[in-house]
């Protein structure tokens, strides 16, 4: 997915768009569509978007100005999903359509793309945003476009200002098991270093090595084959 494909998906997860000829554009079971007629929530929806966030990531970490339409897009996705589901007098809420399980997957959708998304307008590379996905990863799972998410996370580990949240990552990486077989060489050379962000250093170095040495564990341990998709795959 390049950037125009990921700015395309997010606005069709979020506020619309129209095609050549004019005509609106949006995804009938898309991130937003899907709460109103409520259809449930489609697990698929919030990892495609993170996808796509990740992606245009890229090109507005570091730019001046940035895609009004992009910006937009997320601002409604995440605007739209707390006011008509969140909100105890929205309408999911007040019509009793939504499970108190849901309320708490959705709430939980909304808080990663709102917080990735501000890491990346705070100048924050793609690679230091997926934190929030990791920490999605490791408390409910992930979907089938993982692959994507993998070399990001590989990157965090490998970068040393990333610091205490670097544990985040590696427990995501160790959830995956045989589908982060690749970052297996990232990981051995992580657990090489010293890590210093608080004292005693030892104990911040023993502690990360630690963390490191399960996830590597994990990951040898189920060996290259692919565990089952942990997420709800609707």
């Amino acid at each position: 997915m390049n950037y125009a494909e990921a700015r395309h998906q997010l606005l069709l997860h979020g506020p619309g768009t129209a095609d050549a000829a004019g005509q609106p554009l949006i995804l009938e079971d898309g991130f937003v569509s899907c709460l109103r007629p409520y259809i449930g929530l489609q697990e698929k929806n919030f990892h495609l978007v993170m996808e796509a966030l990740l992606t245009v990531g890229e090109g507005i970490h570091g730019a001046l100005q940035v895609d009004r339409d992009v910006v937009q897009a997320v601002w409604s996705i995440c605007s739209t999903g707390r006011d008509w589901g969140l909100h105890r007098g929205g309408m999911l809420q007040r019509n009793k359509l939504i499970t108190a399980a849901d309320t708490a997957r959705l709430e939980l959708w909304v808080e990663t793309i709102e917080g990735t998304a501000l890491r990346l307008l705070g100048g924050c590379q793609p690679h230091r945003a997926v934190v929030g996905y990791a920490d999605y990863i490791v408390s409910v799972g992930w979907w089938t476009n993982v692959a994507f998410f993998i070399p990001l996370m590989e990157r965090a580990v490998s970068d040393p200002e990333l610091m205490d949240a670097i544990e985040g990552v590696v427990d995501a990486l160790g959830k995956l098991g045989g589908l982060a077989t690749s970052a297996l060489p990232t990981l051995h050379e992580a657990r090489r270093r010293l890590y210093t962000w608080y004292t005693p250093e030892d104990r911040c170095t023993e502690e990360v090595r630690a963390c490191i040495g399960r996830a590597i564990q994990a990951i040898e341990h189920a060996g290259g084959g692919e565990p089952r998709l942990s997420a709800p795959d609707s």
